[in-house]
């Protein structure tokens, strides 16, 4: 992996600095613009997932848990998409701060086919062994119909759903947030509209679900159109579309960290949903699935938003060596981040009871555990949504290793193995009361090590300063 010497800025082309908006506009203001837009985009894609739930709801829980074990399948297209999309985005953002104008489109080209390669395979070898794949997820014989009716669309367009994912990255590092924003939007809109269609015109049920599913988040993959004809700075060329070994390793090592946050949630929910049917039978299952498709999908969107806008910003200034500006743009992303995510919690926990009554369609037992489930699942939010935060940090300055060990933390070190200690005490409310006591220990973790880098940083502004100095004299 290359890596930036901070006392090296020899190569670095003073034109392309003073042209990149990213390393010279106020921070707060790039920060609010990138983040709204970001954020946006995240929440606009999630329009039809709230209209989906309303219907699931209708339909029963059986219905609904069969659809959330299907929705296993998002978070690996989103684990996929993240692990490429972000290593990319940080690379080629700490190569545009550096300078390395050729390198960095290079990268961005060789990325967007190897995102296409893989997810095709993925999609395919899912397709084929959907059966076998949602037992697996903890489908049983009552709601395994369900779960591969939906899988069944899920997994034809997972290629597409993990372009769009790496495509958004790429276009938010362009400096066009506003037009990520308006694909994620345009897709969000088409799949609440084709999905009301197919149920209420249609009487399509868990069909409908799928179909919205499938097309909502695979739409920005239309952004390929934007990079092939427009001047993008990481317009790639043909000679780009070789993949290199070395190009590849160095981006999967930086997008390593989110693709880990992403691929241990994946093996949380399937640890989830199968000690949950063992333990609380469909019932369980589907209130948690009110949490991990909708509303605490919903919190961790927002803040994938604030991470998703701010990494470009860290990156392309790290790599330019600007660092007083990583540090205020950091502190300033910690505090919002935490600021928003404790707002919404808040919500939630004061509007828990017709926020839950959207989901459950009138059903007495329904509705009372997804009132309790969603307090218990979502009272240390705050926290998580700072560990996310962190990670995203490290990863976006190509500090891997930590990034990837607070990324893995919460599950790896903590949750999975709450998930076989807390039940022996407290049953199946032990699976719930795991998910807070882990957001508790990996924040201590994640704190830790900010608190550290923030004093790196802080040396790392002085040798700024210094450097600034001598040049000026």
């Amino acid at each position: 992996m290359e890596t930036i010497d901070v006392q090296d800025q020899s190569n670095i082309d003073p034109k392309v600095l003073e042209n990149r908006e990213l390393g010279t506009k106020n921070l707060s203001s790039l920060f609010y613009r990138y983040i709204t837009f970001a954020i946006l985009g995240n929440v606009f894609l999630l329009i039809p997932s709230f209209i989906d739930g309303n219907i699931l709801g209708q339909l029963g829980p059986e219905k609904m848990a069969g659809v959330g074990i299907g929705l296993t399948i998002l978070v690996l297209s989103r684990a996929i998409g993240t692990f490429i999309g972000v290593g990319t985005g940080a690379v080629a953002a700490l190569r545009l701060g550096a300078g390395k104008v050729e390198e960095a489109r290079s990268i961005a080209g060789q990325s967007i086919w190897f995102g296409v390669i893989l997810s095709t395979v993925i999609g395919i070898l899912g397709y084929i062994n959907n059966e076998s794949i949602m037992r697996f997820f903890g489908a049983n014989d009552t709601t395994l119909p369900f779960a591969m009716q939906f899988g069944e669309y899920i997994w034809i367009a997972f290629p597409f759903q993990v372009l769009a994912l790496i495509l958004g990255i790429l276009t938010i590092l362009d400096e066009r947030p506003a037009l990520s924003m308006i694909s994620w939007l345009g897709g969000g809109i088409l799949a609440a509209i084709i999905e009301l269609i197919l149920f209420h015109t249609f009487h399509l049920g868990v069909a409908a679900s799928a179909w919205a599913g499938s097309i909502g988040p695979a739409v920005p993959s239309l952004l390929i159109f934007y990079f092939i004809f427009s001047k993008s700075l990481l317009k790639p060329k043909l000679k780009d579309i070789r993949i290199k070994l070395n190009t590849l390793k160095e981006v999967s090592a930086t997008g390593f960290p989110s693709f880990s946050i992403q691929i241990t949630m994946f093996i949380s929910i399937i640890f989830i949903n199968n000690l949950l049917v063992s333990l609380g039978g469909e019932l369980h299952v589907s209130a948690f699935t009110i949490q991990n498709a909708y509303i605490t999908n919903f919190l961790m969107f927002v803040v994938i938003g604030i991470t998703t806008g701010i990494q470009p910003l860290i990156s392309y200034n790290y790599g330019a060596k600007l660092y007083e500006r990583v540090n205020k743009i950091t502190s300033l992303g910690m505090k919002f981040t935490f600021i928003i995510s404790l707002f919404l919690t808040l919500l939630i926990y004061f509007f828990t009871d017709s926020i839950v009554n959207f989901f459950t369609g009138g059903d007495p037992a329904f509705q009372n555990l997804g009132v309790w489930s969603t307090r218990v699942f979502n009272v240390t939010f705050p926290l998580a949504a700072i560990v996310l935060f962190i990670s995203c940090y490290f990863q976006s300055i190509e500090q891997t290793t930590k990034a990837t060990f607070i990324a893995i933390g919460r599950s790896f070190l903590f949750l999975i193995p709450l998930f076989y200690i807390l039940p022996k005490f407290f049953g199946v409310n032990g699976v719930w009361y795991s998910i807070p006591v882990a957001d508790i220990l990996a924040f201590s973790i994640a704190i830790y090590f900010m608190y550290r880098e923030f004093h790196r940083l802080n040396q790392l502004k002085q040798l700024e300063y210094k450097d600034t100095k001598v040049v000026s004299n």
